[in-house]
């Protein structure tokens, strides 16, 4: 929470259109300042002006959706009061009864919008729509709280904590790509759009709504945090140059699993938590609770699943080719290259497709991302000669069927940390744990790769546990403070004032609930 909501105040300069986040209707709280200003806001401004345009009580209850509006343009404006919030005027975005609009939103929620606006209350900007440069251009209309409104948030005392941010949210998510009618992928942004499907429930899709309800829970009883952070937000450059701002809070750690192509043998990743989107060199300092962590992972694990499909299991460094075959890279740039290169083969369905996605993965100016199609076929070529029993496995779209697989293995082990009561974050096919439980990780790991794919599958990890540590103190004094210092020390130091402070504000918070 900001300590300070005065500091919050903008003027309502030009919106930057970039600079948004989609409307979150599953925002909801029950706070009785919160209820104070819907009361004020509907009475006064709202339903006169509405009239009997918009004034039923069923489920999209108008009242219901200004709630929902105000809550997320609260929660935005706390985090960033630059931040717009993109709100869909097309009908068929607000589907009442779609088991992923637990609220009910409707089309009504535009009428409360366009109220706002028209009162004063709401900074606004219309959309657009691009129609000649496969939807580029188009753009959702965007809303921010004008200085009338940011007068009434400030006068709150609401801390995010009293916000669920996950109110009733559905976790089982069945997805597809939108068409139009001729078949043809409908794009915004010059990006495909992703549709939710609806389903019917079947023991499967209960099962893991099950679990997921049990390990959100758990996550929500837990600290999660980056101890090296001043400020509670990481700044990440994206692939088109343009930056990402990932809000680090206790409202980021809401878990899902999302199943593709309308199919449930397909993907079934978890989603949703803030540590997928921060990048390993943050990772690193992700504290559970106030204790450090340790990440572990699957060595090359869509290849060693392959590979055990087909009755091989190989325990050297699949990716060292023994020589250089591309003259243009050294032996370590090649062991990278070739690595993401038969990570991209897998996923693809053609090598055409693979080659064109190495090279968008790769960052602008590295010689990787001027690699030929020749070249990188016989990086390829020479990687099938040493495991042939891949080939068949290698430009096949066999990624998104492994990346169920994998879901799989994560199912079971997150399940069995559930009922130790042990929390555990997973970027798909690695997972951080605090430093006293990574034997139990390692374990649990063998277990599951046993259990879904038979075989026990490699596992790595680059900073040592604390147990590996300690381990070492009776036995090589010196490499035991070498890696005291280098690791549990550093780890300690580097926890900014910043972190201090959020983590005071979590556990008096708790304690006051508690009460």
């Amino acid at each position: 929470m900001t300590d300070n909501p005065e500091s919050n105040h903008i003027s309502n300069d030009q919106i930057d259109p970039d600079h948004s986040k989609p409307l979150d209707v599953h925002t909801w709280s029950d706070h009785p300042e919160i209820n104070r200003l819907v009361d004020e806001l509907w009475f006064q401004v709202v339903e006169p002006a509405l009239g009997g345009k918009s004034n039923n009580k069923g489920k999209s209850d108008p009242k219901r959706q200004l709630k929902v509006l105000l809550l997320d343009l609260y929660v935005a404006w706390l985090d960033d009061p630059t931040l717009c919030i993109g709100v869909n005027r097309n009908n068929n975005a607000y589907q009442v009864n779609s088991r992923y609009n637990a609220l009910h939103i409707s089309r009504k929620i535009v009428d409360v919008v366009d109220v706002l606006a028209d009162t004063g209350y709401l900074d606004y900007r219309h959309g657009s729509h691009d129609r000649t440069n496969n939807g580029i251009f188009s753009r959702t209309s965007r809303i921010r709280p004008s200085l009338k409104l940011q007068d009434k948030f400030a006068e709150l005392s609401v801390s995010p904590f009293d916000i669920d941010h996950n109110h009733e949210q559905e976790t089982v998510i069945l997805t597809d790509y939108e068409t139009d009618e001729e078949g043809n992928y409908t794009k915004s942004n010059g990006k495909k759009k992703r549709q939710f499907i609806e389903y019917n429930d079947t023991n499967f899709t209960n099962d893991i709504r099950r679990d997921l309800e049990a390990y959100n829970q758990l996550l929500a009883e837990t600290y999660i945090d980056i101890t090296t952070l001043e400020e509670p937000f990481v700044v990440r450059t994206k692939k088109d140059g343009t930056t990402q701002r990932i809000k680090i809070d206790q409202s980021k750690k809401f878990v899902r699993r999302i199943f593709s192509r309308a199919d449930w043998n397909c993907n079934g990743r978890f989603y949703g938590g803030f540590w997928q989107q921060v990048g390993s060199e943050y990772r690193k300092d992700i504290y559970i609770n106030d204790n450090p962590t340790v990440e572990v992972d699957y060595k090359g694990l869509h290849a060693a699943i392959l590979s055990a499909e087909k009755g091989t299991v190989y325990s050297g460094d699949r990716y060292d080719l023994g020589s250089v075959v591309c003259p243009r890279l050294d032996q370590k740039q090649q062991r990278k290259a070739v690595k993401l290169l038969v990570l991209a083969a897998i996923n693809a369905k053609d090598r055409k497709s693979a080659f064109g996605a190495f090279r968008k993965a790769q960052p602008k100016g590295s010689i990787e991302k001027t690699l030929k199609n020749d070249e990188l076929s016989l990086l390829l070529d020479t990687f099938l000669q040493k495991h042939p029993y891949l080939e068949d496995g290698i430009c096949s779209d066999q990624g998104i069927r492994l990346m169920n697989v994998d879901s799989h293995i994560t199912n079971y082990i997150i399940n069995k940390f559930v009922r130790l009561n042990k929390p555990i974050l997973s970027v798909h096919d690695s997972y951080i744990v605090e430093t006293r439980d990574v034997e139990i990780l390692r374990s649990c790991m063998k277990e599951a790769s046993l259990h879904v794919v038979g075989v026990d599958l490699a596992a790595e990890q680059e900073i040592p546990s604390y147990q590996d540590i300690m381990a070492t103190r009776h036995q090589d004094y010196d490499t035991y403070l070498h890696l005291f210092k280098s690791v549990l020390m550093e780890k300690g130091q580097q926890k900014a004032e910043g972190y201090y402070l959020r983590y005071k504000q979590y556990q008096e918070y708790k304690n006051v609930y508690a009460k």
